[in-house]
């Protein structure tokens, strides 16, 4: 087969045509100054001309180009006319003719296409928590890079300089209820970075119940049995439950439970059967551990698929560990528009951070938190933690439970279940049935505490809710602790596919209160702070007699020293930036110390000339002048 020089010569051109339509932009004259980068391998040249004219801006092969400083495999070309707009990149290769897009972009050889490139960085503004809702005060660190001059704001009030970084307490004698505002700015040679962040107090104390308006299940089921609350014991996230005991124990459910036992016909689909659930903690992380049956082979074991495909990490199915802090505005789950992920999920139990996933974690995990009128929302940058920022680790396996046992009610659909029958049921241990503990599967993980904004503290002081739902089509299947919402439909068939449960797709409204870890849910409860230290009473006299008139003690001024630690040093500076910002300090600032400018008050001025002092650019304040 041969092929014409003039459909070959189509071709090429086709393709020509097609590369440079691939790395084009919009056709702009270029104006002189402009920069033009180009990312290669080695050092290329710029090769630039006015379209349909022999202007060019040097002899073939063009000018060759700097390397930018800093970078690797970056260079640059400052354009010198204000005519060319069209450009080639040459060198070890070349590129097609290709439409001028602009200054300040850069042609990256690899892929053959442009992106914005930016050499001079304005300053970058970082904060440890940008926003939210807080009870007492919060602390937020703010870090700055690349700038010249940095100061913040607290509600509009003075400027506080910032070198490098600095922690800010916001609301210590702010009343609760109110918002309080974050300023920051950073300056450079290159532009200007400012950043806002708002902050509300919440009140200190707790609300009056947990938001449940049912007790726990009970019967067979169990929320934190024999009062256990979990533990403080850091685990390893990979798949092996070694590191849990049970003594962690917060939630137990029973084997045997979803929606497909209670019909016949729902037996050929995977079980999602939560049946226990486990908790610790450190200064770091949560870590939490829920086991799930599969007990396919003892009660249907003619129906393969459950067990051929028990294992539900092979599914993308999402699950949701609902949790209350205390620390945030409550959600029962709602969104503007409904439910989260449309899961169906509402409960009357007070959550404020919902951790979601899938069962193969490939969708998420992701934090969401409640806003200010209770509601959740996936398309909020401020309230969702995405998966690549969340910290949370999770793994899997499959093995015995932690107790040992597994109890459960061994009959299936065809049996003349009724949905509940596990509450009171008569349960049997399937390991002793000859079931496969192969079969059974475990999920661990940990979330760091920071992204639950709460500390080992606020566990062990006040405690926190746990509450898991595992869902299957928009419906809730099962949960921990049990909710016997989980099985109020599932007798009936389900309206896409009459051999599946209506459990799929009703709404399920959970009224059951959440497994606690750390410590019981107490009412108003408010986290602890140090009590006064007392005073000793004083010894009564027979009789009174006139007290002593106190003589003034002689004043001793400690220039510089603002904070009274007996060294002047930059803590000195920051004692008085955050009086001028309105900030709490922990002892009052001696304002006799302080005033080194000897005029009478406290201001930016000196904290500057102490900054002056301990740098030894000045070796005495002018008070001492």
């Amino acid at each position: 087969m041969t092929i014409s020089k003039k459909l070959l010569a189509i071709i090429l051109a086709v393709v020509l045509v097609v590369l440079t339509i691939s790395v084009a932009a919009v056709n702009v004259t270029a104006a002189a100054g402009d920069k033009v980068y180009c990312r290669a391998s080695f050092v290329p040249y710029c090769y630039m001309w006015k379209k349909n004219t022999e202007e060019n801006n040097h002899a073939w092969p063009g000018v060759a180009m700097t390397k930018v400083s800093g970078e690797t495999d970056v260079y640059v070309y400052t354009v010198p006319d204000d005519k060319f707009d069209m450009i080639i990149f040459n060198g070890s290769g070349q590129t097609p003719d290709i439409a001028y897009p602009g200054g300040n972009k850069l042609y990256d050889f690899a892929t053959n296409k442009w992106e914005d490139y930016n050499p001079d960085p304005v300053p970058v503004i970082t904060v440890s928590k940008d926003g939210g809702s807080f009870k007492g005060s919060i602390d937020v660190t703010i870090t700055v890079e690349d700038a010249d001059s940095a100061y913040y704001t607290i509600d509009n009030g003075s400027h506080v300089v910032i070198n490098g970084s600095a922690t800010v307490t916001i609301g210590a004698n702010s009343p609760e209820g109110t918002s309080i505002k974050l300023d920051i700015s950073a300056t450079n040679s290159y532009g200007t970075t400012t950043k806002s962040s708002t902050f509300k107090k919440r009140s200190s104390t707790g609300p009056a119940t947990d938001g449940s308006t049912s007790d726990p299940v009970g019967g067979n089921y169990a929320t934190n049995p024999n009062n256990g609350y979990g533990k403080r014991k850091t685990i390893t996230i990979d798949g092996d439950k070694s590191d849990w005991e049970q003594s962690m124990l917060i939630a137990q459910g029973v084997a045997n439970d979803d929606p497909r036992v209670y019909a016949g016909w729902s037996m050929h689909e995977i079980a999602f059967d939560d049946y226990a659930m486990y908790a610790a903690w450190d200064d770091t992380n949560l870590y939490v551990m829920y086991e799930m049956a599969n007990v396919q082979d003892v009660v249907a074991p003619g129906e393969d698929y459950p067990m051929t495909q028990g294992n539900l990490w092979i599914n993308n199915i999402p699950v949701f560990l609902y949790v209350y802090t205390g620390n945030g505005n409550i959600t029962h789950g709602e969104t503007a528009t409904g439910t989260l992920w449309n899961s169906g999920n509402t409960l009357d139990a007070h959550a404020d951070h919902v951790v979601a996933y899938s069962t193969n974690a490939s969708n998420g995990p992701f934090i969401f938190t409640a806003d200010d009128e209770g509601l959740l929302d996936a398309d909020n940058p401020d309230l969702t933690i995405a998966r690549a920022d969340t910290g949370i680790n999770i793994k899997w396996g499959n093995g015995k439970t932690l107790s040992g046992k597994l109890m459960g009610i061994p009959k299936a659909g065809k049996s003349n279940r009724t949905p509940g029958d596990c509450v009171d049921g008569q349960l049997t241990d399937f390991y002793g049935k000859n079931h496969k503990a192969s079969m059974d599967m475990f999920y661990e993980m940990s979330i760091p505490l920071a992204n639950l904004d709460i500390t080992a503290a606020d566990i062990e002081n006040n405690g926190i809710g746990l509450l898991k739902i595992s869902t299957f089509g928009t419906s809730g299947m099962d949960c921990l602790p049990y909710d016997l919402s989980m099985s109020d439909n599932a007798a009936k068939p389900y309206s896409a596919d009459s051999s599946t449960s209506m459990e799929k797709e009703d709404a399920d409204h959970l009224t059951v209160p959440m497994a606690r870890v750390g410590k019981a849910f107490t009412p108003g409860a408010v986290t602890p702070t140090d009590p006064p230290v007392p005073t000793e009473a004083p010894v009564p006299t027979e009789a009174p007699t006139d007290p002593p008139v106190p003589t003034e003690p002689p004043v001793i001024i400690d220039l510089g020293d603002a904070d009274e630690d007996g060294d002047i040093s930059i803590l000195d500076v920051t004692y008085i930036q955050r009086f001028e910002a309105g900030i709490a300090l922990p002892t009052p600032l001696n304002q006799l110390n302080a005033d080194v400018d000897g005029d009478g008050d406290v201001t930016i001025i000196d904290a500057t000339l102490i900054q002056r002092f301990v740098a030894g650019i000045i070796s005495t304040f002018p008070a001492q002048s």
